[in-house]
Order: structure tokens, then C-alpha cells, then sequence
């Protein structure tokens, strides 16, 4: 089997995109920018010349990293570099049928003409440092962030212990702190597993836990060292470690993400890589990863599970190689399918039946001009071919 990723169209943003949620009709996109969150018409015709305008609906006081569409109740709730959770309603819960006849007919920019910033309707500083990233369980009952710091705690550079907890669950609706779970900072990545029962998350040193979310019971913890790097030339400090996870279709495997070894922390020329692990096991054991002449080099930073579960894609930036993007086959882990987009990938998603996958991030971030900045951000929208 071979998967073709054909390109349909490609959006423009003001900023870059940090992650992105999508409406399950493939109608509306969220996206969480450095400057705000921004809601988006996707037209039905990829090829229309009318061309989908971003509006920015909300703000925090610093980059927005993480969003969540929870299509139960019509709320997004969006975590921020300022350390805060918020939850907004939108409006009038928006008409589907309306949004498609609009979609269809390529006016993408009255949809939004009534949308103005929308105030939360919850705000709370939920971290002291940083949310590297946020998911939502599948349920939609729960929405997890993940914060933490590096600064040296021993004179071999290790972490210094976190003065809080580092991964916490909320009420998705309320925004009720549910767990406070402990690990070592900085925590880069967290994910709900398909029945959300489970949350994972994972940091800096190659540390990996899950907890079980009715008991906030921990129920794995172990590293994997092929994440991090020392850095010896022109810094001397840790680098890299896991920036995403993702439990497979039936949760009992937990995939990790990231970039291999590095020597010079500057260069960014580790080998991309994926490892799967079979999580229940005591002790934890590692089971596949991806193959050596199958990679080239950069920070891979979001993995996704197509809804068949036959395949998944990893996805982040390119510093050598021929993709940033790729397919990769649940059975053996072989390389399925590739793309070279030319951005830095931040997050994947599939549509509900795996034909279409987006892809967003951010390219360049351009010098201003006349006081304004071109837009360096971009959702890419491809065609899954399965041959």
C-alpha cells in the first residue's frame, strides 16, 4: 500500500499557527496563533477564487498554544504561553446548513462579517510558567496542559524540580482543575487516548507517563534517552526531547515524537523520529521505531492517527531530507506516503473519514512592513490517496 498526499489549496494567516482545531463537517477551522484565535470559513471548492479572510475572535496576553473545538456544547477552550485556560461559547452555535451554502458558494467573508473578538466566558491562570500544549479527550469531558520550565538543578544541567504540578485535567465545560499530576519540566506534549480513559504526557529528558484519569492513578512511567541531547558545541545545556504523543486506535501502544541526538544545539540536524512503546508492559518496553534510512533531519512536533486506524502522520520541520510530513503504516511502521511543505508543521489533523488532512504551522516570520506583518501563517489542505 502507498498513500498519495495531494495538495488542494493553502490558507493564509496574519500569524503563525500554533494549533489548530477543525469543525467535523470541514466547514470552519480554529486556530490558535501568536497573536489570538482566529476562525476561518474553509470553502467547499478548494479551487475557489474567492479566498477564505481569518478573523480573529479572541486573545490572551501572549502566544495562544493550544485550542479545542468541543462540538457537544459549541465552546473552544485555548490554553497561552501567559499560563491561562479559557473557555468561550460561540455564538448562536452557528447554522451548519448556512455555513455549507455559504462555504459553497465561495462567500467565505460574509459568514464572518457579524463575528467580532468574543470574551470568555472562563479565565484562569492555571500555570506559573508557560502551556507548552493542550488536548481535549475525545469525549469532550476533558481538556489537559502541560507547563514547565528548564532551569539547571544539579551541576550536570538536569532540571530543576517544577514549583507546581506540570500536567493538569480540567473540566472541559467548567474549567475545574480535575488532576495535578508531578514530572520533571519542561513537559512538552500531552494526549487523551482514543476512550479517554487515559492521558499521557511527556518532557525535555525523554520522561514518559500515564495516568488513568477516573482514578489519577499513574500507571507507566519510563525515559527514553533517544529524544535529548547535550549539547557541545556552543551550548552546553539539554536539548530536543519529545514534542508529541499519541496512544494508538486501541490505546494499548503509546507513540512518541521528537528529533534523535544532537551535537550542536544550534543546527537542528537530529534525525526526525517516531518510537512506539507497549506502555502496559512492566517494565515498559519499546517496540518499534521508525526506519533509519526512512528519516532525515528536524524537529518533528505532531503526531495523528487517521480514523481507520491503518495509518498515522508525523509531521514538524524540515532541516534535511525529503519531507516534513509523512504516512507511516500502523503494522510495520513503514513509510507510506510523504509531503514537502516548505513550513514548520506544528500540529495534524484528519477529517472524520480520513480523506483530508491539514496541515498548519508557519513560514518564515517576515520583517514588518509599513508598520504590519506580512502573514508567515498557513493551513494546507491535502487529498489522502490510498493505492
Amino acid at each position: 500500500m502507498s498513500i498519495a498526499l495531494e495538495k488542494l489549496d493553502r490558507i493564509a494567516f496574519p500569524m503563525g499557527i500554533m494549533d489548530l482545531s477543525i469543525r467535523s463537517d470541514g466547514l470552519m477551522a480554529y486556530a490558535a496563533c501568536m497573536d489570538g484565535i482566529y476562525q476561518c470559513v474553509l470553502p467547499v471548492d478548494p479551487k475557489a477564487s474567492d479566498k477564505p479572510n481569518p478573523v480573529r475572535i479572541g486573545q490572551h496576553t501572549s502566544y495562544v498554544s493550544g485550542i479545542a473545538l468541543l462540538e457537544s456544547n459549541f465552546s473552544l477552550v485555548s490554553t497561552s504561553y501567559d499560563g491561562t485556560l479559557q473557555i468561550r461559547d460561540l455564538p448562536n452555535r452557528l447554522d451548519k446548513d448556512k455555513d455549507k451554502a455559504v462555504a459553497t458558494e465561495n462567500s467565505v467573508e460574509a459568514a464572518l462579517s457579524n463575528i467580532s473578538e468574543l470574551p470568555p466566558r472562563f479565565s484562569e491562570r492555571v500555570h506559573n510558567f508557560w502551556s507548552w500544549g493542550m488536548a481535549s479527550s475525545p469525549d469532550e469531558r476533558y481538556v489537559a496542559s502541560v507547563s514547565g520550565q528548564y532551569l539547571a538543578g544539579t551541576e550536570d544541567y538536569s532540571p530543576l524540580d517544577a514549583n507546581e504540578p506540570t500536567v493538569k485535567v480540567f473540566d472541559a465545560t467548567s474549567g475545574k482543575l480535575i488532576h495535578a499530576f508531578e514530572m520533571l519540566p519542561s513537559v512538552q506534549c500531552v494526549a487523551f487516548d482514543p476512550k479517554s480513559q487515559y492521558v499521557a504526557a511527556a518532557n525535555l529528558m525523554g520522561d514518559i507517563a500515564v495516568w488513568e484519569i477516573a482514578s489519577g492513578q499513574k500507571l507507566a512511567a519510563w525515559r527514553t534517552p533517544d529524544f535529548t541531547s547535550w549539547g557541545i558545541i556552543k551550548s552546553h545545556c539539554y536539548i530536543g526531547g519529545i514534542y508529541a504523543v499519541a496512544f494508538s486506535p486501541d490505546s494499548e501502544s503509546l507513540y512518541a515524537a521528537g528529533m534523535g541526538e544532537m551535537k550542536d544545539p544550534m543546527a537542528g540536524n537530529g534525525k526526525q523520529k517516531w518510537q512506539r512503546f507497549h506502555w502496559r508492559k512492566n517494565p515498559v518496553e519499546k517496540h518499534q521505531e521508525i526506519v533509519a534510512d526512512q528519516s532525515g533531519e528536524g524537529l518533528m512536533e505532531t503526531l495523528a492517527w487517521a480514523p481507520s486506524g491503518a495509518h498515522f502522520v508525523m509531521a514538524g520541520r524540515l532541516r534535511g531530507g525529503n519531507w516534513n510530513a509523512a504516512v507511516f503504516s500502523a503494522d510495520g511502521g513503514q513509510l507510506l506516503g510523504q509531503a514537502k511543505t516548505g513550513m514548520r508543521i506544528t500540529t495534524a489533523k484528519f477529517s472524520p473519514d480520513g480523506q483530508v488532512l491539514y496541515l498548519a504551522g508557519m513560514q518564515g516570520q517576515p520583517a514588518p512592513k509599513k508598520d504590519s506583518f506580512p502573514s508567515f501563517g498557513y493551513l494546507e489542505r491535502y487529498q489522502v490517496k490510498i493505492t
